[in-house]
Order: structure tokens, then C-alpha cells, then sequence
């Protein structure tokens, strides 16, 4: 059970980052390049948490 809950934690994890990084390029658009550069931090942050929890799964 465990195993399976943190790869679902990290896959869900990895598309909310790929969402707040669409996201940023869509506010790259609307010329708001302070939200932007916040909102590719958060997705890049949330990517490698995301990522963390999936190594484990998919091997190094």
C-alpha cells in the first residue's frame, strides 16, 4: 500500500507541475514577468518533490 501511495503522490505531483509550468508560459504571454518567474519556481520546485518521490519506483 505504501508503495503504491507515493508513486501516485509523485505522479500527481508531477503534473501539477507541469501545469504551474503552463501555466507560467501562458503569464509569459500577458506580459507578467514577476508572476511568472514565482510560478516557474513553484513548478520547478514541486517537479523534483515530485520526482523524489518517484525515484525510488522507476530505479536511478
Amino acid at each position: 500500500m505504501g508503495r503504491h501511495l507515493r508513486e501516485g503522490s509523485g505522479a500527481l505531483l508531477v503534473l501539477i507541475a507541469a501545469a504551474t509550468l503552463f501555466y507560467s508560459v501562458v503569464s509569459l504571454r500577458a506580459r507578467d514577468y514577476i508572476a511568472a518567474v514565482l510560478l516557474i519556481a513553484t513548478g520547478l520546485a514541486v517537479l523534483r518533490s515530485g520526482v523524489e518521490l518517484l525515484r525510488p519506483s522507476v530505479g536511478e
